[in-house]
């Protein structure tokens, strides 16, 4: 397409990390005009067209002619149509965090825009929406659909088609794994048919729109398999019983967190279906369409590293939620518990 063409949307990500650059870059494709709100030592490192190496077709693609914003005061410049926050959820309630959602929302207030949180944690939305002072319908979830990493700060296995040479020279690579590239959740399902719209324009991908009540407990609840994941050295699915009694916790631990009140009905039923093999199944579907992307090594990296403190506070978060409903979580503190100090004596 040509970029010559008068923009239609205008988009602010927040944040130029892998699912920024990734998403900016099929939005650019599907003729938005993208606007990068990042930190100003940031803001160099983009002045320059963004490098992306596909998995999907081991090529590379390029993020081109946006906007970058180091000051979220100068986001009032423009009035957007929407705004992706790509914070994790444990940066996002941090007083930075939460401070540049307060002066996010000051700068989009007057407007229309909806503001999209990409970060995952029990009651996020809720709290960035009271921080942003936004109303209802103007916040809403998403996430990025695809498993996207940033190449300088990896080392992750390179198995074939993979071009080791051509991966290297790429900012941010990334892969599709039968889904779409993006999702936001159905809370108001004319904002999320219209964000939908807008990223299906881009012709390569597509975003899904998904149930905002099966969606958060079908998330949550692989958590505690990440956390027990660690433990047991990032293994292959198909390895899991070799670990008996830590596969068994995490299963519990599993029912534990999509059992919460906050997940209602979803959630309890996702609980009673849950099973060691349910489980064992969808992670080994995952690990084979994750390929060449090897998924263990990415979700070592990304979940036992990136956005460890994230997935840590997550858990804690759901403890205290099962205490205050009188819910006993005895295997996820005990999975808590464990993680804890294997990470501590891998930091000694």
């Amino acid at each position: 397409m040509s970029h010559d063409t008068p923009p239609t949307f205008r988009v602010l990500i927040v944040g130029a990390g892998a699912m920024g650059i990734v998403s900016g870059y099929h939005l650019r494709l599907a003729g938005a005009e993208v606007t990068f709100l990042v930190r100003p030592e940031r803001v160099e490192k983009l002045s320059r067209p963004q490098v992306l190496y596909s998995y999907d077709d081991t090529d590379l693609k390029y993020l081109s002619g946006y906007r970058v914003l180091s000051d979220v005061t100068d986001a009032g410049d423009r009035t957007y149509d929407y705004v992706v926050v790509t914070l994790d959820g444990a940066s996002t309630r941090s007083a930075e965090g939460t401070a540049l959602l307060n002066s996010l929302g000051n700068a989009v207030r007057g407007t229309a825009a909806v503001v999209v949180i990409g970060g995952i944690g029990l009651g996020l939305r809720q709290y960035c929406r009271a921080a942003l002072g936004l109303d209802e319908e103007r916040v809403i979830s998403g996430t990025l659909g695809v498993l996207a990493h940033q190449v300088a700060f990896t080392d992750l296995p390179v198995r074939p088609p993979t071009h080791p040479d051509v991966l290297a020279r790429a900012d941010v690579a990334f892969r599709h794994c039968g889904g779409g590239g993006f999702a936001v959740e159905d809370r108001f399902p004319a904002v999320a048919e219209r964000f939908k719209a807008l990223y299906d324009g881009c012709g390569v991908s597509y975003c899904d729109v998904i149930d905002h009540n099966q969606f958060p407990p079908q998330v949550a609840l692989v958590f505690p398999i990440f956390a027990a994941s660690e433990l047991m050295g990032w293994p292959p699915a198909a390895q899991f019983t070799d670990h008996k009694d830590t596969w068994a916790l995490a299963v519990e631990a599993a029912r534990e967190v999509a059992s919460v009140d906050e997940y209602g009905a979803a959630g309890r039923t996702a609980a009673a279906r849950l099973s060691g093999e349910s489980l064992t199944r969808m992670l080994s579907d995952y690990e084979e369409k994750s390929l060449p992307l090897d998924w263990n090594a990415f979700n070592a990296f990304h979940h036992g590293g990136k956005v460890a403190q994230q997935d840590l506070e997550l858990l804690r978060d759901h403890v205290t939620a099962g205490e205050r409903q009188g819910r006993p979580t005895v295997a996820l503190k005990q999975l808590i518990a464990e993680l804890t100090a294997f990470r501590r004596r891998e930091t000694v």
